[in-house]
């Protein structure tokens, strides 16, 4: 009994570290968001769904929401898996990150909004309901995804408010939900993936893969990572992000920023740190990046300056054959004087002898 009790202490801790219920702006959401927690939620006092269910199971789970305008609210929930970012930010959202290979269930399959979009007059309350289906498959661990609450109205009205412009607010609410069939607890593992040139946001990187292997968060992530030239001990590149945090089976590209450092083709060595409470993983990998790739995405860097230096080469050598034509030019034309000179004065000479 106690060991149960450490474990669903220590699941509640864990959980109890993200922000399940996050509103994006408050100021400007035109609803208010309330979970019915059911019987059956293992973590209390929270506002997002913990639950555990038997394999197969299936329950209805329920928010509340109220519209806090004059104006009929309409929602379009949708449910997505948790992944994990190029941040190290856990997201709740639709986005083109696929999980990891691991993954045995998406969350996205198994939990289902009864409505596809739920319209509430002013000032009137709403449940938005969630069909529950636990995977028939036995597994330990976690699966977990969020509802996403957005009023589409506000939404279209907001749009066509900055119309033409390449920057729009989209607010919203999320909350967490978190399936399990037991409450034994999971060790984290991580394992490296590809390891490969490529940029974000138009800036050069080197990305290395980061794979949660298993079905638990991976908390507090630390990241050190440093290449080397193959075979030598000088850093070239290096990168440290802290604060980091992988939803369970998921990936994400680590990025080493190169800082408006050109890439230069050749073979390196890629060695990198993760720590996460106490927990340490090392990896080693030996990565190439080719000239014709590093030279694409030089190209593309807008904080690298291009390289005028065979310019300047083809104007110093220019500038120097035509001082030399025109030194020769010079010489040239002093010695034919000279020569004239020299024959006027033998043919003056010649002259006198006669």
């Amino acid at each position: 009994m106690k060991r149960r009790n450490l474990v669903l202490a220590t699941l509640a801790l864990i959980l109890g570290l993200f922000t399940w219920l996050q509103p994006a702006a408050a100021s400007e959401l035109t609803f208010g968001v309330e979970t019915n927690l059911p019987d059956n939620q293992v973590t209390k006092n929270v506002n997002y769904f913990d639950l555990k269910l038997a394999p197969g199971a299936q329950q209805t789970i329920s928010t509340t929401v109220t519209n806090l305008t004059d104006k009929a609210v309409k929602l379009k929930p949708e449910v997505n898996a948790a992944t994990t970012n190029i941040n190290g930010v856990v997201e709740y959202t639709k986005v083109k990150a696929k999980a990891d290979t691991t993954l045995r269930y998406s969350l996205a399959d198994y939990v289902k909004p009864e409505q596809k979009t739920i319209n509430i007059p002013a000032h009137q309350k709403t449940a938005v309901k969630l069909n529950v289906t636990m995977p028939a498959g036995k597994f330990n661990g976690i699966l977990a995804s969020g509802l996403r609450l957005q009023d589409v109205n506000a939404l279209d009205a907001q749009k066509k408010a900055t119309k033409g412009t390449t920057v729009q607010n989209q607010y919203a609410y999320v909350i967490g939900i978190v399936l399990h069939q037991n409450t034994q607890a999971v060790t984290p593992q991580l394992k490296l993936g590809q390891v490969a040139a490529s940029q974000v946001n138009y800036r050069n990187v080197i990305n290395a893969t980061l794979r949660n292997v298993t079905a638990t968060y991976v908390n507090q992530l630390t990241v050190k990572a440093k290449i080397y030239t193959r075979g030598s001990q000088k850093v070239k590149y290096q990168q440290t992000n802290k604060g980091m945090q992988m939803a369970p089976n998921s990936k994400f590209a680590f990025p080493v920023r190169l800082n408006s450092q050109p890439l230069k083709a050749g073979k390196y060595t890629l060695d990198l740190v993760a720590t996460s409470k106490g927990r340490k993983w090392h990896f080693t990998r030996n990565f190439e990046i080719d000239g014709t790739k590093a030279a694409k995405l030089n190209k593309r860097d807008v904080t690298i300056k291009p390289d005028y230096t065979w310019l300047d080469t083809l104007i110093g050598v220019i500038i120097l054959v035509i001082l030399i034509g025109i030194f020769w030019f010079i010489s040239r034309r002093k010695l034919k004087a000279k020569e004239k000179e020299n024959a006027a004065l033998r043919a003056e000479l010649d002259k006198h002898k006669k």
